[in-house]
């Protein structure tokens, strides 16, 4: 991320959630026209909040009989739509088909997307982002494994420092997530269990693979398939080469 200090970013990740007094949040609005890293950081999360906002508008007036068909069509859907404002983006229909496609521009799941992206800029905005610190790949391994239920590689990444791991939910299924710094540069790998509806998902965007798209709020999010119901993917602002390398070091 890109805010000046630590002490920063869990002031600007305060002001975002709401939890910010009056005088903090004038403090912030100061602070702000001042520093241009952290009004990059700002930006981030108001583009974050704008999207989540649409995506629940959208959720609450989506009739139940649509979003049956919604589901049904997901699988399917290749095409890849001229992209739109984050609100309008969130779900573009089809006058000509009557359908609704839920992929963004780039042909990922607009959910599995949004849940990458969430995930990723949530813990990054904490002064600890990990729920286990730990800069050993052994040991990371063995907190996923207890913690999670199913075991994942913790490749070495070269320019990458280890962080640890966190616990997430990827399409309602409880997943892994290694965090990275890279130089400046924040970087989670997620390791969704084998099987489940997010690395299906995954899987699947990938094809071949490896291949990459730019998520919601502006992320790159970098997929590696490993057979037809397993993928890791990477989120990250680092160029797509030094993602897919990362994920090639998860080995299958």
């Amino acid at each position: 991320m890109e805010a000046c200090s630590p002490e920063w970013q869990e002031r600007l990740s305060a002001w975002f959630d709401g939890e910010a007094q009056a005088h903090e949040q004038q403090a912030v609005e100061h602070h702000l026209g001042q520093c241009a890293g952290c009004a990059q950081e700002a930006a981030r999360y108001a583009s974050l909040r704008s999207f989540l906002k649409a995506e629940r508008a959208v959720e609450a007036h989506t009739p139940p009989e649509l979003a049956a068909r919604i589901a049904q069509l997901a699988p399917r859907a290749r095409s890849v739509l001229p992209r739109r404002t984050l609100a309008a983006g969130v779900a573009v229909a089809l006058a000509a088909t009557g359908g609704l496609w839920t992929l963004w521009p780039g042909g990922m799941n607009q959910a599995l997307a949004m849940d990458l992206e969430r995930h990723h800029l949530r813990a990054f905005s904490r002064v600890a982002p990990c729920e286990f610190e730990s800069s050993d790949p052994a040991e990371v391994k063995a907190w996923v494994e207890r913690e999670v239920g199913y075991a994942v590689e913790v490749p070495v990444v070269p320019g990458a420092t280890l962080l640890g791991a966190r616990r997430c939910r990827l399409h309602g299924r409880l997943s892994a997530s290694l965090l990275y710094r890279h130089g400046s540069k924040a970087m989670t790998l997620f390791l969704p269990p084998p099987g489940s509806v997010a690395a299906r998902h995954a899987a699947r965007f990938a094809g071949d693979g490896p291949r990459c798209t730019q998520g919601p709020v502006g992320e790159r999010i970098c997929v590696a398939p490993r057979g037809s119901e397993q993928a890791a993917l990477a989120v990250s602002e680092l160029e797509a080469p030094v993602l897919i390398d990362a994920l090639a070091r998860v080995t299958p």
